[in-house]
């Protein structure tokens, strides 16, 4: 099993980014948090569980750099999300990095619109009706497309 070297560096980044943004805050469950997902991200990849599992010890990471630096939140979210997304035994190719740019800015986007609001609930609350929308309409366009498949049609 080939782990390739983008998602180590991706892995390696956030959780020195998470270190270095936590470290003066003296926050203790923070550095739980990068050791968590230190951990997560050295089980091998044989499974999607591993990669949930690297994505929700990531968040926890984010949550806890967003609250001591926006800056580092953003920066460390980007990293999880890139090492999510390069875990794959070969190299990363332009779709790829077309969706890790796409992901990375959809999170500064968000991050942006919950930081400079006056009230949290709000627009977390239209984000996540957004984002279930989106999904919602692209897994029914994948189910279509998979029914005209299975029936003999073109896709």
């Amino acid at each position: 099993m080939k782990v390739p070297i983008v998602r180590i560096l991706l892995v390696m980044a956030a959780a020195a980014a998470g270190v270095f943004f936590l470290l003066p805050a003296g926050t203790w469950y923070g550095l739980i948090a990068a050791a968590g997902f230190l951990l997560a991200a050295l089980l091998p990849l044989t499974s999607d569980d591993n990669r949930v599992l690297l994505l929700a010890t990531g968040e926890l990471l984010v949550i806890a750099v967003a609250g001591t630096s926006f800056l580092g939140g953003v920066i460390v979210q980007c990293a999880v999300l890139g090492a999510v997304l390069f875990d794959t035994g070969g190299g990363p190719d332009t779709r790829d990095v077309a969706m890790f740019a796409l992901f990375c800015c959809a999170a500064l986007g968000g991050a942006l619109i919950l930081d400079r609001s006056n009230q949290v609930l709000l627009p977390f609350l239209a984000l996540a009706a957004g984002v279930a929308g989106v999904t919602a309409i692209v897994v029914g366009v994948q189910e279509l497309r998979e029914r005209r498949m299975f029936s003999g049609g073109h896709p």
